[in-house]
């Protein structure tokens, strides 16, 4: 099976939509796919147009798509270049992160060519894919496109209702998780660790992560609490007025700015709560990830969370906006430390049986073998 997986960022640019597709496309040459993943040229970092990388079982290539720093420009070479790939080259299925440009230049190029399109939005609400259809530069001939797409991937509830009431058709619509790495060892709890408890958020620095209640929250954490630490993993244009807000609540000592980093498994390992206070999700990788590691956690109680996490069986759930619910459960988790770590386990057992990007990638062959199959008998 030859498989066209198009995004326009991918590693080593980080952010959610990066990492889920950098999980799933090795994962699907593990399952014999021949994979090329279509990606734009990241301006300035001098990397290869051509990426090869052979599997036990398949081949996996990243082929990085000329592009330009001027917005608009950049916008038509990439889609430009995409749609001469997706002509000159044999694919069986296209799959595409997002219901943008290359989502429209996907389904046109498919249908021209016979070949079936799978989209897969990566959010919902005011920051998600269809909400960028009705504001978007083109934003609704794209949505129009994207209808005609032979499938739509979607990972949450509130994905699947906004697709429906923007007109997709249910059949077309499919439920599939995101999926993350399962790591051999899991986390462990730190000697002594009560001297000096961190608690850790990863994810983009954006207003719908909720970071404002999370450092509001801390002041609360540290008068209960003097010696914890909260570490901020990650990038976004919030940092400025993060770090503001930090240094006026007289917390610089107490919150760390970690930057962006591609592996964030390190950070994870050397804290004793993971947090996530977001006002809206789709799936998060993150927290799929501290799952994972079997990290105690607390989410907030938003449909994306709720999705993959049980309040008192995988961690603890706190209603976004709120700091001193935040701060109070927070604390709760340190002083029934115990009863967090069993969670955490638990945590680690649900990503294994459900959620591990080998059982998701296998999910997504089974629908493109079927959509190859429809295919074939209507040609």
């Amino acid at each position: 099976m030859k498989l066209a997986l198009v995004t326009r960022r991918y590693p080593p640019l980080i952010g959610g939509a990066e990492k889920v597709l950098s999980y799933l496309a090795p994962a699907l040459a593990a399952e014999g796919a021949e994979v090329t993943v279509l990606t734009a040229q990241p301006i300035g970092l001098g990397l290869p147009p051509i990426e090869h990388c052979t599997t036990a079982k398949g081949e996996l290539t990243v082929a990085r798509l000329p592009t330009s720093r001027v917005r608009f420009l950049g916008t038509w070479l990439y889609a430009s270049h995409l749609r001469r790939w997706l002509r000159s080259h044999p694919i069986d299925l296209a799959y595409v992160s997002m219901l943008k440009h290359d989502a429209y230049v996907a389904v046109g190029v498919g249908r021209e060519r016979g070949f079936p399109v799978v989209l897969r939005p990566e959010g919902a609400g005011a920051t998600g894919d269809i909400a960028w259809q009705s504001w978007g530069r083109f934003g609704r001939t794209i949505a129009r496109r994207c209808r005609q797409a032979d499938a739509v991937v979607s990972i949450s509830s509130p994905i699947t209702e906004e697709l429906r009431q923007d007109g997709y058709d249910p059949d077309r619509i499919h439920a599939l998780p995101n999926g993350v790495p399962v790591p051999e060892t899991c986390w462990q709890r730190r000697d002594h660790w009560r001297e000096a408890p961190r608690a850790v958020f990863v994810g983009r620095l954006a207003p719908e992560k909720g970071l404002d209640t999370l450092v509001r929250a801390w002041s609360n954490v540290r008068a209960s609490w003097p010696t914890a630490r909260l570490t901020l993993v990650g990038e976004g244009p919030e940092r400025a007025g993060l770090e503001s807000q930090v240094a006026a609540l007289g917390l610089s000592d107490a919150v760390e700015f970690a930057g962006a980093v591609t592996d964030p498994t390190a950070a994870l390992r050397a804290a004793d709560l993971f947090v996530l206070p977001s006002r809206e999700e789709g799936m998060s990788i993150a927290l799929l990830e501290a799952m994972a590691l079997g990290l105690p956690l607390i989410a907030s109680s938003v449909p994306g969370n709720r999705r993959i996490v049980q309040d008192f069986k995988h961690g603890r759930f706190v209603s976004p906006n709120d700091p001193e619910a935040l701060a109070a459960v927070i604390l709760d988790q340190w002083q029934n430390f115990d009863r967090a770590v069993q969670m955490g386990r638990t945590a680690r057992s649900r990503v294994r049986n459900e959620f591990s990007i080998a059982a998701v990638a296998r999910r997504h062959m089974a629908l493109f073998r079927q959509l190859i199959a429809e295919q074939g008998a209507r040609s």
